[in-house]
């Protein structure tokens, strides 16, 4: 059994559920809109022509917008119907139907606000997109803590790897979500590439500059990368990382004794002719 902490992949489901809420209230917001047009029309009981149409040119952050006023009279009195909805698409200059009240002419709907409250519902499509990618991931975290959790029955503890740090594309305030990355040697010798899950908690490095990992071998796709993962009882020797001898030699770069092997004759020559250059 390992003390593995779950505290950050859970944090994922937060990142999401902005998302999730941001749709909701984007969708409702539209649809509230649309049902409200759509309640309105209704309620009116009578129409007529306009007799004059003004399209109300504006412009918004650098794009013309319209908002078309329309002129109708009934019993001989003029009324103007402006419409609710604004748009980047030019209306017809010409006379188009007024739906009115006939006990309050002056309550009224056009026919381009009626008409342009079906492009809300092409709107809804970014919301949905919102609330369907968060249920998503939020399956995705859960079985993923399912895999994590069933680590503790059929994974190894490797403690103390080298790691680098990769940007997930996420970003949150301004500030990127990284996660470590690993080169790990399976027994057969062969290695893989291991990616960590994304640190919301915005970590990426802790005292000892490494990362723990549990890998379940014989599925190497199942595993936990974390700045500290520890074995419930005490750690052993052999949960630690062996890292790969890559100078056998036991000389730094500039030719100087790393380890305690002796240097040999060519090593000394070597390092005699650097110092004498």
């Amino acid at each position: 059994m390992y003390d593995i902490n779950l505290k950050n992949v859970k944090n994922g489901k937060k990142f999401f559920m902005v998302f999730f809420v941001v749709g909701i209230l984007f969708g409702v917001i539209l649809l509230g809109v649309f049902a409200g047009i759509m309640l309105k029309g209704n309620s009116l009981d009578s129409e007529t022509m306009s007799t004059k149409v003004d399209l109300n040119e504006y412009y918004d952050d650098g794009d013309t917008m319209y908002k078309p006023v329309y002129t109708y009279e009934v019993d001989g009195k003029e009324y103007t119907c402006s419409s609710g909805i604004s748009s980047s698409v030019r209306p017809s200059s010409k006379n188009r139907k007024v739906h009115y009240d006939s006990k309050n002419p002056s309550k009224c709907l056009t026919d381009y606000s009626k008409n342009s409250s079906y492009f809300f519902l092409l709107f809804l499509i970014l919301p949905i997109v919102f609330i369907v990618m968060s249920v998503v991931n939020f399956k995705k975290i859960n079985k993923r803590i399912a895999i994590i959790n069933s680590l503790n029955e059929n994974g190894r503890l490797v403690k103390g790897l080298p790691y680098r740090l990769e940007n997930t594309g996420m970003v949150v305030n301004n500030v990127p979500i990284q996660r470590p990355v690993i080169d790990y040697a399976l027994a057969n010798g062969s290695i893989i590439q291991l990616y960590g899950d994304p640190r919301h908690d915005r970590k990426v490095a802790d005292k000892d500059g490494l990362v723990d990992l549990v890998i379940d071998e014989s599925n190497p796709e199942n595993y936990f990368i974390d700045f500290e993962i520890n074995r419930v009882g005490g750690n052993r020797p052999e949960d630690f990382y062996q890292q790969p001898n890559t100078n056998p030699n036991g000389l730094d770069q500039y030719g100087y004794q790393t380890n305690n092997q002796p240097l040999n004759f060519e090593q000394t020559n070597s390092f005699d002719q650097t110092q004498q250059f």
